[in-house]
């Protein structure tokens, strides 16, 4: 506020000396003041004001309803003093913009009064009294308004026979003074009378001059003088009927246009009334359809249900008076429309599902470089249907966005290839700045010869980079490893079998749910995917947690089902658990996938780069290969099991497991021997196929490793030269290498690469240093995002939303998916859109 008192002072002082310098302005003058009066009531106008007021009275009303809540016994406080805080709020911005908005329009009031905005009537209507005519009423208000013409000259024409006589030969600008109503004609070298011209016709007129009114005067030298023309014409009883003639109509044009303008200013307070409220309900509606699409929400039910659409709209009915009453009125909505049928409920969709990608190829098309990503999976209704997701980097801040969700019905490399194409093309994204791209292991996308990778660089006619996809590589690994061992293929199969049993009998399962509840740790057995390697280890970690619940569930079954078969399963599955070489097997496992896991979690990042991935998949060589060389680590684990089952009340027989399996293998010795040697065995595995994927990436990038904080003290010329042929734009490989030894130190003392990135991006005097480090940003490592937009296809489309066609998917996926995205949208813009989709009932504030 007072802030608003300043602004207020100085302003207007400024408005007094604007009010004080153009007290003597002239016709052009009067214009551009008109002007900047119109680009203000365009923008602010009393109407505005009323409709501000009535809402304040709106907001008035409510502290009438917050103190009735008070007379209710047990009121809730907390509730009633949120919005009262809210309800202040509310009124104080409010309040602020209305007095600082009156403000401004009082200024511009005050420094245009007397002033007349009808900017055409100026243009045609001339002002010189020698062009007088039978003038209209509008046309005799505005020449009213602006009064006499008086013309002042730095010198008038002479009538040089009176000037020989050395009389009176020209117009006098002082005559103005002593008579108002004279007029000067510049056309005519007259003067003229302003009453008579206008107001001449009347009682009192009989006896005028036609030279007053029509031909002009211009004896200059009988003008002045107690007989001059001048007095004895203002004296005249013609002119003075005239002139009351004058002042009746200004008098009464002034009261019927008072009346007029306040008739039509109510109208115009209820009609941007009437359309702000409409603005309010569909911008209601469009927030509404807003936070279904990002909730992964359907919109309708089925035939006998009202949908959320349409539930949610009633919720905020109760909760708002005004939003119910537009429904409830029907002559606020003209042709009763309510704009909550399906067909609504898809527009609001499309204006929606188009504002996202708009934003989203804007970013994509400022960025420099881009990377894509595809994958495809089965949805409900068996289609196969692909996602295309763009990385690229925004100020050195990676984002991936889905760009793409279409059907194609093939597998091949080259079809996938041309469909990657097309929708860039559609989309308007150059693939000039394709540098890199990234898809799973399977032939038909990373095919040396005729896979998507190879498609791609040929159509294209130049190499594009192409990265295996780092999670699906780690998960291959993983895979590889659990199978090269019997003891590991037993423990998994086990692991499905327990979550089997439990999973489809509900009374099984709520024995389970009842143990479980008895400890604070217990979770439930999960499902073993078949793609997720993680949900494998969150089967393992689930069935070592919750291990004694478990067993203490299956005991129980085993002595009280009185079902055979059930009790018969329930006891093998007791057996199985029970031994020994499943539990020490479920130890290792466990220990050895929380490692993996973390690593494919990690990999699974958006903001992750290539160079600390390849950090990171070292970082678990070296961990696994510490393992592997500790036997007493590995050895240790036997007798761990050992106690924990001894712990559980469960006997263990070593003895007779190693006679067991003294029987295939007779050179055993003991049982920390065979489980050493298969431990050690999924360990070498694992390793060699890291190290293997690990080389792969280090080829692929193998000028850009010494990049990093710990290798940058070894960049070298040559390799600046290398860079400058593969990154586009790289005008001078040795001025790059001076750049990054000026930024070596910098860049060494990071802690990560994120470090980097925040130096790389103040480091706005390096240019071609930031150009490579933002093409190393825009190298994908994984194809995680795709995976998740497969996630939220299954939540968007179910099996009561089958029938949904591929566009309606892809906008609501698009609202589900780029959350950032709709969110920022500007529900006014896209109210205004809504209006220009088609002809509407309702109409909304026009854009000023």
């Amino acid at each position: 506020m007072p802030q608003i008192t300043a602004i207020t002072n100085i302003s207007m002082t400024a408005f007094e000396d604007i009010s004080a310098t153009t007290s003597s302005r002239n016709e052009a003058s009067y214009n551009l003041v008109e002007q900047d009066l119109n680009a203000f009531q365009e923008t602010y106008s009393i109407n505005n004001v009323v409709v501000d007021l009535r809402e304040f009275q709106s907001l008035l009303s409510k502290i009438e309803d917050l103190i009735k809540q008070t007379h209710i016994p047990d009121f809730p406080e907390e509730a009633f003093v949120i919005e009262t805080h809210s309800l202040c709020l509310s009124l104080k911005n409010l309040s602020t913009a209305v007095e600082y908005n009156c403000f401004k329009l009082m200024s511009h009031i005050k420094s245009n009064r007397g002033n007349v905005i009808n900017k055409e009537k100026a243009q045609f209507i001339s002002r010189d009294p020698y062009d007088n005519k039978k003038y209209n009423d509008d046309e005799l208000r505005y020449l009213v308004t602006y009064g006499p013409n008086h013309e002042i000259l730095s010198s008038y024409p002479q009538n040089l026979d009176l000037k020989r006589k050395k009389k009176q030969s020209s117009f006098n600008s002082s005559w103005y003074n002593d008579f108002p109503y004279l007029e000067y004609s510049i056309k005519n070298d007259s003067v003229f009378c302003f009453c008579c011209r206008l107001f001449g016709v009347g009682p009192g007129g009989e006896h005028a001059q036609d030279a007053w009114s029509s031909k002009g005067v211009s004896s200059w030298s009988k003008m002045t003088g107690s007989n001059g023309k001048l007095v004895k014409h203002f004296k005249s009883t013609a002119h003075v009927s005239a002139e009351n003639r004058l002042l009746n109509f200004s008098q009464k044009k002034t009261n019927v246009d008072l009346t007029i303008d306040a008739r039509r200013r109510e109208a115009d307070q209820k009609r941007e009334q009437l359309l702000k409220l409409n603005e309010k309900i569909i911008i209601s509606l469009i927030d509404v359809a807003r936070f279904l699409s990002r909730q992964s929400l359907s919109f309708q039910g089925d035939e006998n249900s009202e949908g959320n659409f349409v539930a949610i709209i009633d919720l905020l009915r109760r909760r708002d008076p005004v939003l119910d009453q537009w429904f409830k009125d029907a002559s606020l909505r003209p042709y009763r429309v309510n704009y909550l049928h399906h067909d609504s409920q898809n527009e609001f969709i499309d204006l929606l599902g188009n504002a996202v990608p708009k934003s989203i190829i804007e970013d994509i098309n400022e960025a420099e470089f881009i990377s894509i990503t595809t994958d495809s999976t089965t949805d409900i209704s068996h289609k196969e249907i692909y996602t295309i997701i763009i990385r690229f980097s925004k100020n050195f801040i990676v984002q991936e966005r889905i760009i793409s969700l279409t059907e194609l019905n093939s597998k091949v490399g080259e079809d996938i290839c041309k469909y990657l194409l097309d929708e860039l093309k559609k989309c308007g994204i150059s693939t000039d700045k394709i540098t890199a791209q990234s898809y799973d292991n399977a032939p038909n996308m990373s095919g040396k010869n005729i896979g998507v990778q190879a498609c791609l660089s040929q159509l294209l006619g130049r190499k594009i980079t192409f990265i295996p996809c780092g999670v699906h590589s780690t998960n291959l690994v993983i895979k590889h490893g659990s199978n090269i061992s019997i003891e590991y293929v037993n423990c998994f199969g086990i692991l499905q079998e327990l979550y089997n049993f439990f999973n489809i009998s509900a009374k099984r399962h709520s024995l389970l749910c009842e143990s479980l509840s008895k400890t604070e740790f217990g979770l439930l057995v999960k499902d073993l995917s078949r793609t997720r390697w993680s949900d494998r280890y969150e089967a393992i970690r689930a069935v070592f947690t919750s291990y004694q619940q478990i067993i203490n569930t299956l005991q129980k079954i085993s002595e009280t089902d009185s079902e055979k078969t059930t009790k018969q399963t329930a006891e093998n599955l007791l057996n199985k658990l029970c031994s020994f070489s499943f539990y020490i097997v479920l130890i290792f496992l466990k220990n050895l996938m929380a490692m993996t896991n973390a690593l494919v979690v990690h990999l699974q990042k958006i903001e992750l780069d290539v160079l600390t991935a390849i950090d990171t998949i070292q970082d678990t060589i070296n961990v696994l290969e510490k393992m592997y060389q500790e036997n007493t680590h590995l050895e240790s684990m036997v007798e761990v099991a050992r106690k924990d089952l001894e712990k559980l009340n469960i006997r263990v027989d070593l003895n007779k497991d190693l006679l067991r399996l003294q029987r295939r293998k007779k050179d055993l010795k003991s049982l920390e021997q065979y489980y050493c040697t298969i431990f050690r065995k999924i360990i070498e595995s694992i390793n060699d196929e890291l190290k293997e994927y690990l080389s792969v990436l280090n080829s692929k990038i193998k000028h850009f490793v010494h990049l990093s904080p710990k290798c940058i003290h070894l960049f070298s010329k040559e390799e600046a030269k290398q860079l400058q042929l593969i990154v586009p734009r790289i005008d001078d490989h040795e001025l790059l290498f001076s750049e990054l030894q000026l930024l070596k130190m910098k860049i060494a003392q990071s802690n990560s690469m994120m470090n980097v990135w925040e130096i790389i991006r103040a480091s706005t005097g390096y240019p071609r240093a930031q150009k490579v480090y933002n093409y190393l940003l825009t190298l994908p490592v994984a194809i995680a995002t795709n995976e998740r937009c497969f996630h939220k296809l299954k939540l968007i489309k179910t099996y009561l939303r089958s029938a949904m066609h591929n566009e309606r998917l892809f906008q609501l996926m698009l609202c589900a998916i780029e959350k950032d995205k709709l969110d920022g949208l500007d529900l006014h813009c896209l109210a205004k859109q809504w209006t220009k989709m088609k002809d509407r009932r309702i109409v909304i504030p026009s854009d000023n």
